[in-house]
């Protein structure tokens, strides 16, 4: 970004597009990163600005010759500052005004360095936002007050399907009462626990549709405690909204890498995500309890689990971010 006052537009452009890499300050300042202010009566003299040819295109094209400038280095290979011009008849920058600049430019340093923070936050706030977007399970963020906060592209359209889900005034509310009930106990029961953050807090529960379709599978978990203090979103309760009508949620593939799952204990865990209970999924996959509790138990060690709720939290939020 190039920002410039009182100076003509095609002055600057043919300046940026030809004869920068020919500007002796500018030569100065990328070898001496660590300046922070440079005039040009340290870079070079009167008598060489006569024949160089850079000031030679200069003095043609503006009625500036002098130049201070402040310069900082927020982050590796970049470079920012800002740059003040004066005509020959005004003269060059004395001790005093280098001085003077030196005090006001503290201030603009760090101006300068709370945007680029501010602009890397951003950043990544973004980054952020677009994973959780592209997160098939519908995410829904909830502050300490449960008010909503976020809504990831898949929940807005299980909310616009007018089946069971909708946001109010309140927060998030299912239509269904006692399904209601229950999910507002488990965000009740997250905001009103605190613990550390290996203490796992919330659960999971199925959430009765109007349309009779399969129930919805809905983990609730708490997400984090501490925050910067200028960030306008603080996010206290996760609420993830599977639809197993949609299909699977977590490819078989992707849970045995990660995990190091055998394929009969991922094609479990799968449907576990997918807010099957146990003895059902011992049915579908044509196995008995018995075989689907040992399994079962085996996926625990392997994801450092103990409770099926506990173990659905994990694979959604580890695996499932495609």
């Amino acid at each position: 970004m190039f920002v410039y006052v009182n100076f003509d537009p095609d002055f600057v452009a043919e300046y940026l597009d030809e004869t920068a890499p020919l500007d002796p300050t500018v030569q100065y300042l990328v070898a001496h990163p660590d300046q922070r202010i440079v005039h040009d009566g340290l870079v070079i003299s009167e008598r060489e600005k006569k024949c160089h040819p850079y000031y030679d295109w200069h003095d043609r094209n503006s009625e500036t010759h002098y130049r201070l400038v402040g310069q900082m280095c927020p982050a590796l290979a970049m470079h920012a500052g800002v740059a003040l011009h004066r005509t020959r008849k005004a003269g060059a920058y004395d001790r005093g005004e280098i001085e003077q600049f030196g005090i006001l430019y503290r201030h603009i340093e760090r101006a300068l360095a709370i945007g680029f923070r501010l602009g890397a936050l951003g950043a990544a706030q973004q980054c952020t936002m677009e994973i959780l977007d592209r997160n098939p399970a519908g995410i829904v963020l909830l502050d300490a007050r449960k008010q909503l906060v976020y809504l990831n592209s898949s929940a807005e359209a299980l909310c616009s399907s007018n089946d069971g889900i909708e946001l109010t005034g309140k927060g998030i509310a299912l239509t269904h009462s006692r399904s209601n009930g229950r999910l507002q106990c488990l965000i009740t029961e997250v905001l009103s626990k605190p613990g550390s953050p290996h203490t796992f807090r919330g659960g999971g529960m199925a959430a009765l549709r109007p349309s009779g379709k399969r129930p919805y599978a809905i983990l609730v978990t708490p997400v984090g405690e501490r925050y910067p203090g200028l960030t306008p979103l603080r996010p206290a309760v996760c609420i993830l909204i599977r639809d197993p009508e949609h299909g699977v949620l977590l490819p078989v593939e992707r849970l045995r890498e990660v995990f190091g799952l055998t394929g009969a204990e991922a094609r479990l865990a799968v449907l576990l995500a997918a807010g099957t209970d146990l003895r059902s999924a011992a049915e579908r996959l044509h196995i008995t309890y018995g075989t689907a509790r040992t399994r079962l138990a085996e996926i625990f060690h392997k994801t450092s689990t103990r409770r099926q709720a506990e173990l659905v939290k994990v694979l959604l939020t580890t695996t499932n971010l495609g």
